[in-house]
């Protein structure tokens, strides 16, 4: 009986580990994007150029940052890794500032209700740096297939560094990556 036992316990863990996994996969690639027919965006480039509305329907434009170091950050509220790395951001964002960088976040959330979902999620995290709506053109520009895809672009349009997804150390490398432009 306690043999029949142990070996139900061994199979509820094991299940509870397959579902984990299966969860955390999942998660992963539920941040993934189809690849869209665009020329790969390449590093010491120039930045693609665009106007995109705001929150509030304000036009933005990349060229009104002009001669300043500035992180585009693509991204979706319902993804996991987007809220993780939006504190770090936010973060970054307030201790450069003043010295001339700027962050411009991109939703390229769809539906609806996008604008209300983007609208809490500027709330919730705190984001006080533009966050705009993409049309579909300009992620396309910029090669996005996965989210977060963040770019560093240097005081001259010029794409300096890309980053696709987050890591433990995104805020100290992306830190180190603003101080060498700024």
């Amino acid at each position: 009986m306690a043999f029949k036992q142990q070996n139900l316990s061994i199979s509820i863990k094991r299940f509870c580990c397959l579902i984990l996994i299966i969860t955390l996969v999942s998660l992963s690639l539920s941040c993934f994007k189809a690849p869209e027919d665009s020329a790969l965006l390449g590093i010491n480039k120039p930045a693609p150029s665009f106007t995109l509305s705001d929150l509030e329907g304000k036009k933005v434009s990349l060229e009104d940052y002009r001669d300043k170091v500035v992180m585009i950050e693509f991204f979706t509220t319902w993804c996991l890794p987007c809220q993780m790395s939006a504190p770090d951001i936010q973060s970054v964002f307030e201790k450069y500032k003043d010295k001339g960088f700027y962050v411009i976040a991109i939703s390229i959330d769809e539906g609806s209700n996008s604008i209300h979902s983007v609208k809490t999620f500027v709330k919730e995290y705190n984001i006080s740096y533009p966050t705009l709506m993409d049309d579909g053109r300009v992620s396309k520009k910029y090669g996005v297939f996965s989210i977060p895809t963040a770019f560093i672009i240097d005081r001259n349009g010029n794409v300096r560094n890309k980053h696709m997804g987050i890591s433990s150390d995104f805020k100290k490398i992306i830190s180190k990556e603003i101080e060498a432009l700024l």
